[in-house]
């Protein structure tokens, strides 16, 4: 994985967690919380996600194959997921396939949020596992995993620095920053989108290469 790589890799990561975003539904979720009790939840939400990530890194393309699921199609069906998110975030809505009512109602009735549905799926949703079972499938080399990994793990300890001082980050930013800055990534995430469908789409059918 070279320097660019690794700088596509990263972006598309950060996009796909919407920090922003997903600072706004944690701030929502657990707004009757305690700022202790957020902090905690903070900090559990670290773990979990370290642990979505890995296990996606290393095992996902294990997966698609158990379940006799080519990369093409993967990718095809990934890029229609991301451009519904795009469209979601370009009307700064949250976008149905990350969170819906029903994760806020299966909330109230859990001791934490932390990993069910903080981490899965608000920060790490359909479109960053996507990202991640490809970019595994792309660089399977050990070195390349293992540089992933520090980079998802990183990622993991930055997004919940950002949920522990959430109160914070959402009075110095402001909603209307907020919104921008999620319209900015609704429209990155749809280019991305498109490059997925293209690829998987010429994989599916190598006539139009």
């Amino acid at each position: 994985m070279t320097a660019a790589e690794t700088v596509k890799f990263v972006v598309a990561m950060i996009v796909m967690m919407n920090p922003l975003g997903s600072l706004s539904i944690f701030l929502d979720l657990t707004k009757k919380s305690t700022v202790v009790a957020q902090r905690k939840i903070a900090k559990t939400s670290i773990f979990a996600m370290i642990v979505i990530m890995l296990a996606t890194v290393w095992t996902g393309k294990d997966i698609l194959t158990l379940l006799d699921i080519t990369i093409s199609s993967f990718r095809f069906a990934g890029g229609i997921i991301l451009l519904l998110m795009g469209l979601s975030m370009l009307q700064s809505k949250e976008s149905p396939v990350n969170h819906t009512e029903g994760d806020d109602e299966a909330a109230k009735s859990q001791e934490s949020i932390a990993v069910v549905p903080l981490s899965l799926p608000v920060i790490i949703g359909p479109g960053a596992i996507s990202t991640l079972i490809i970019a595994g499938n792309d660089y399977p080399q050990l070195t390349d995993k293992l540089w992933m990994s520090g980079v998802c793990c990183a990622l993991a300890i930055s997004m919940g620095v950002i949920l522990f001082f959430g109160n914070t980050i959402a009075k110095v930013v402001g909603p209307s920053v907020i919104k921008v800055v999620t319209r900015i990534m609704g429209m990155i995430i749809m280019a991305i989108a498109v490059g997925m469908l293209a690829d998987g789409l010429i994989g599916l059918l190598p006539i139009l290469h």
